[in-house]
């Protein structure tokens, strides 16, 4: 991200709407819709790519459960006894063994039917959660690659400096004179 050849505002945009996308309830879908958004939006596209991954099949449950207890918060129909239910039923879709269960239809719908239960709460709280991490981040990359640009042209300004002032010959001083010169 530090090299990319690209303006620092394309980039952090491509950094906000990842996060924001990460954020989202829509494992599986999240790279083709963070580059679609990015790319009608004209952001980075190749920094969308490894951050939509921060929601992944490890992190799914703790982050989607912040998220719905969020939603369930301000609409306020989350109790308790409500988030605790709603965590283990994430856990209990997340947590079967192997992988060969991300290929099956059988976990796919089950993921999609707890998701379209929840989805009110669910998505409020992953909206708000995705804006406002996407906010920060925007404004942290930007600063980021800025101050990090500016820093690498004052170095390269001073190497460049150093190298041409050691192509320069120093001067003899014309004053001295050989001791057997003056002999």
């Amino acid at each position: 991200m530090l090299h990319a050849d690209d303006t620092p505002h394309r980039i952090a945009l491509g950094v906000a709407i990842a996060m924001f996308v990460a954020f989202t309830p829509t494992i599986g879908l999240q790279m083709v819709l963070a580059v679609a958004i990015a790319a009608a939006l004209r952001a980075n596209k190749a920094v969308c790519i490894p951050i939509v991954w921060v929601t992944n099949p490890f992190t799914a449950v703790p982050i989607y459960s912040f998220c719905w207890m969020i939603g369930a918060r301000l609409l306020n129909v989350g109790n308790g006894a409500n988030i605790h239910a709603v965590v283990e039923r994430m856990s209990a879709v997340a947590t079967i063994p192997g992988w060969s269960h991300l290929v099956q239809w059988s976990f796919w719908s089950s993921v999609l039917s707890l998701l379209l239960e929840l989805s009110t709460e669910l998505w409020l709280g992953c909206g708000i959660v995705g804006l406002v991490s996407g906010g920060v981040l925007y404004v942290l990359t930007r600063w980021g690659l800025t101050t990090y640009r500016r820093r690498r042209a004052g170095r390269k300004m001073l190497r460049d400096g150093r190298r041409q002032r050691s192509f320069i010959k120093p001067a003899r001083p014309r004053a001295m004179v050989s001791c057997r010169e003056t002999a």
